[in-house]
């Protein structure tokens, strides 16, 4: 089951989005805002940290969202690029899948087609939680637990 506005809002509201923002809830997503931080580069990455993000064609970006997020042990998440942004010419690599018990803001791996700016604070993503049908055997224990900010491969 996707949940709804009003089980987001239980959800973020206790803790599961902070800080958490209700304007950005939808009815059946939760919107993440994008940091100052990124990480600009393909071989040697270059951290950076400003209010503006100028993206052009070819070269990919990790940005972090403002948000740390608290997975339940009972939910997974998918993260979809707002489909504005898409319409202007950006693209997320597909690495949008959280796993139950996932704690830390979101890396996003962002590519232009065309150049685009971005600015911290705009939304950028839509957040879906899931239910599960069962609780899992395991949760998320991962390299990725409890990052914060841009967060490049371990």
């Amino acid at each position: 089951m996707i949940l709804p506005d009003y089980l987001l809002r239980q959800w973020a509201s206790a803790g599961g989005v902070n800080p958490f923002d209700p304007t950005c809830i939808n009815p059946a997503s939760v919107d993440l805002r994008i940091a100052t931080d990124h990480v600009i580069g393909l071989n040697g990455w270059e951290h950076k940290g400003s209010h503006l993000l100028h993206l052009g064609i070819g070269n990919p970006v990790l940005v972090g969202t403002i948000e740390y997020i608290k997975m339940p042990p009972d939910y997974a998440g998918v993260v979809y690029l707002k489909s504005s942004l898409a319409r202007q010419g950006l693209d997320h690599a597909l690495a949008g899948f959280i796993d139950p018990g996932f704690c830390g803001s979101l890396t996003l791996e962002l590519h232009a087609h065309c150049p685009i700016t971005l600015h911290h604070n705009q939304r950028i993503i839509q957040l879906v939680l899931h239910r599960l049908e069962t609780p899992p055997e395991s949760i998320y224990h991962g390299k990725y637990q409890g990052q914060t900010g841009p967060t490049p491969a371990r």
